[in-house]
């Protein structure tokens, strides 16, 4: 007597389940012999993404690469795409494709971006327009006991000028921009030294519209002892520019082209008596 599976009717010669061929737990007697081969019309597992057959439920897909299989039973249906041999490319559809290629195309972009530095259009970094704001610090940018800073300022370019003369080194005029630059990094440097406000930086004096490209800045302080006494001492603005050109080149520093002719100046004293000075050369 011959048995076979429930199930795929696969013949076997003992009653000794499961059946190999399905895995059914269950055979019965077979009443007219039977070909030995796997009978069709058994199990089979359907991709339900591309309808390609598989004999285990065993995702993904072999065609479309998709998990979402289910079974079925009987003969097995025709699938037009076995006959055109047509792979899990081929049925993505154009604009699925052209999306990803998109995303793959900005992506690249953005890596190349952060790896290379390359700047990206659209996520440039943000540069600030315009001149910096000039800073308000404490102490006096316009006098000093009786004595204007307008005026020191003026008296202080006079002795500068002689001294800039007397080694071949020609003499400067002052400018608007320039001294805007000047007011910003000096009153800049009062603000940090008193405050501890942000220090002025070079690239602000260049926000300037300055009537040059590489203006040199010149920066320093004198404290009272040096000038050689109290501010309020001085009986003259030109006793105090000279004072404060004198502490300059006493340190030994030099004096600097300006290929331009042109100076901004800014003199503005502390709340304790020092002086700050800085002229911008082009």
């Amino acid at each position: 007597m011959k048995w076979r599976c429930e199930w795929c009717g696969k013949p076997h010669e003992e009653n000794d389940p499961p059946c190999d061929n399905c895995g059914h737990g269950t055979f019965e007697e077979a009443v007219t012999q039977v070909n030995h081969e796997v009978v069709e019309g058994g199990p089979r597992w359907v991709c339900l993404d591309c309808g390609r057959q598989h004999q285990k439920n065993s995702p993904p897909c072999k065609r479309c690469g998709g998990s979402n299989f289910e079974r079925r039973t009987g003969p097995p249906e025709d699938d037009p795409l076995d006959d055109i041999k047509t792979g899990w490319l081929d049925v993505l559809e154009a604009k699925y494709v052209l999306g990803y290629v998109a995303v793959a195309l900005v992506l690249g972009v953005l890596l190349l971006g952060l790896v290379a530095g390359v700047p990206l259009p659209g996520f440039a970094a943000d540069t600030p327009a315009g001149p910096p704001q000039t800073a308000s610090p404490a102490g006096s940018g316009d006098t000093v006991g009786p004595l204007s800073l307008a005026a020191v300022e003026q008296r202080y370019l006079d002795v500068y000028n002689a001294r800039r003369s007397g080694v071949g080194g020609g003499t400067v005029a002052r400018n608007g921009s320039l001294d805007d630059a000047a007011a910003y990094y000096n009153k800049g440097r009062v603000d940090a030294r008193y405050d501890n406000a942000e220090p002025p930086t070079r690239e602000g004096v260049t926000r300037f519209p300055l009537p040059c490209d590489r203006p040199v800045v010149v920066s320093y302080e004198v404290a009272y002892d040096r000038t050689p006494q109290s501010l309020d001492q001085f009986e003259s603005e030109t006793a105090l520019a000279t004072a404060l050109v004198d502490s300059y080149f006493e340190r030994g520093n030099r004096i600097y082209a300006a290929e331009g002719g042109l100076v901004g100046l800014d003199i503005h004293v502390g709340p304790d008596e020092r002086v700050f000075v800085t002229y911008v050369l082009c």
